[in-house]
């Protein structure tokens, strides 16, 4: 697919006719790039999953033009805090975790009962949703990668992945949107933002802190983000003298600086890039930083930032997920891939068994043939609910919107290993069949359309296997 750069109203009429046909595009708004499709069609929603490589278990932020049109996405009466809250930050970088309505799609919410739903500021933006409706959007980059601030971040990430980039110039703001939960009390701050903590707890009194279950409901909270390919190491300090006596100890010719200007200036290395003066600046200046020291290809990217103040803290929030571990030898943490076909009962089932084991190691799963956003089989539900595991907010994924590498590519067939090759080249060596990894001959057969006792007996044998293979995966843990 040709990736085409269009501006102005020309270019929003087009970008509205590629949504109408049921694409994505990237689009600007005042916080990042978002990669927009028709928030109420499934199949548009499931082409952003397989463009940015994004896990299906991530949900979509809506993007609607006016308060009236959120009655459309979230199911009423409203919490009391809504109308406040669009009244003084709408349109703006303020995104509202709501009840959702039956009409947005489950891909769209990650098959959550709540949707995220904010109205941008930007003038493109609001052009583009006026003239072909309310969108579903992350940022427009592939998983893990910093979010775009220019048309030609995005280029850089989904040239070839999507039919146009609507340029609307650099985004104001620099970091995505804050998400806060009212469909709580009291309200829950998900994840930090463009907007800061005190003008909206200026709104709703003090802000709750969430747990694991809540941050599901919010993009930008579980999986890794904003990573460049260099690995990226958190300096805590802005002090000018105590960063370039750090500097002077740890770093190797061939690391590269992000800090704020009078640090740049005091350290004085070739590849520096300033975060400007004072967190506003930083915020802006942020990703598109990462993005432009990253092509000197450093062997690591050092990022200097101490300030919580305002946005100061989305900064922080930012950085504690771009950093990699500061040993620079460390790569990312391994996770078993299980895969079967469709993603909806053996390999969703293996993996929620096998994270129930507390190995250390994750589990994730795939299907060689799996469209986007399929729940689990309701008899897999079952099962895993007789042997303490969750499958309800399981939904499926093909092996392109798999991010990372995994340790191992666990299938439950011989054509299923096939077509892991076929589709996923680069795995091919870590491919391994279940059952022979658990020290068996065979394979895992489908249990499809032969009732709950096959589902209830796959369980079980899967448990069982899983136990063999535990050790051979974590011996520490066996």
């Amino acid at each position: 697919m040709q990736t085409r750069v269009v501006q102005g109203e020309a270019g929003v009429k087009e970008a509205a006719e590629w949504i109408r046909a049921g694409w994505p595009v990237a689009f600007p708004t005042e916080t990042v790039y978002g990669l927009g499709a028709d928030a109420f069609s499934a199949e548009a929603a499931s082409r952003i999953f397989l463009a940015k490589g994004r896990p299906a278990d991530n949900p979509l932020i809506v993007h609607v033009l006016d308060v009236d049109a959120v009655l459309a996405v979230a199911e009423p009466p409203l919490p009391p805090l809504a109308k406040p809250l669009a009244d003084r930050f709408w349109p703006g970088p303020l995104t509202l975790v709501l009840p959702a309505r039956d009409a947005v799609p489950a891909v769209v919410r990650a098959g959550l009962a709540t949707v995220a739903v904010r109205c941008p500021s930007h003038p493109v933006a609001r052009a583009l949703i006026a003239a072909a409706g309310p969108l579903a959007a992350p940022s427009a980059n592939r998983a893990g990668r910093p979010s775009p601030t220019r048309a030609e971040d995005v280029l850089e990430d989904l040239g070839g992945r999507i039919p146009l980039i609507l340029d609307g110039g650099p985004t104001w703001n620099g970091v995505e949107s804050t998400v806060i939960d009212i469909s709580q009390d009291p309200p829950l701050l998900l994840r930090p933002g463009a907007l800061p903590r005190a003008a909206i707890e200026a709104v709703t009194g003090p802000l709750g802190e969430p747990d694991a279950g809540s941050l599901r409901r919010s993009p930008g909270t579980r999986h890794r983000h904003y990573a460049p390919v260099a690995p990226v190491t958190w300096l805590e300090e802005d002090d000018p003298e105590k960063v370039w006596a750090w500097w002077r100890e740890h770093a190797a010719a061939d690391w590269a600086l992000l800090a704020p200007a009078p640090v740049v200036a005091r350290v004085g290395v070739p590849w520096a890039a300033s975060l400007g003066e004072g967190p506003v600046e930083a915020a802006q200046r942020l990703f598109a930083g990462l993005r432009d020291l990253d092509r000197f290809h450093p062997a690591r990217i050092v990022v200097a930032w101490r300030s919580q103040e305002g946005v100061g803290e989305a900064v922080r929030n930012r950085l504690a997920k771009a950093a990699t571990p500061e040993s620079p030898e460390a790569t990312e943490a391994p996770f078993l891939l299980f895969v079967c076909t469709g993603n909806t009962c053996r390999s969703p089932l293996a993996a929620a068994l096998w994270n129930r084991l507390n190995t250390g190691i994750p589990a994730e799963s795939a299907g060689v043939g799996a469209v986007l956003g399929a729940p689990a089989a309701p008899e897999a539900v079952a099962a895993a609910k007789r042997h303490g595991a969750e499958l309800e907010t399981h939904r499926s994924r093909p092996l392109q919107a798999v991010v990372g590498t995994p340790l191992w590519v666990v299938v439950m067939t011989r054509d299923q290993a096939r077509a892991v090759v076929r589709q996923r080249p680069e795995w091919a060596g870590r491919i391994r069949l279940l059952r022979e990894l658990a020290g068996e001959e065979g394979e895992v057969e489908d249990p499809l359309g032969r009732g709950q006792a096959a589902y209830d007996i796959l369980a079980s044998q899967l448990e069982r296997w899983l136990v063999a293979i535990r050790h051979a995966v974590a011996p520490e843990d066996a």
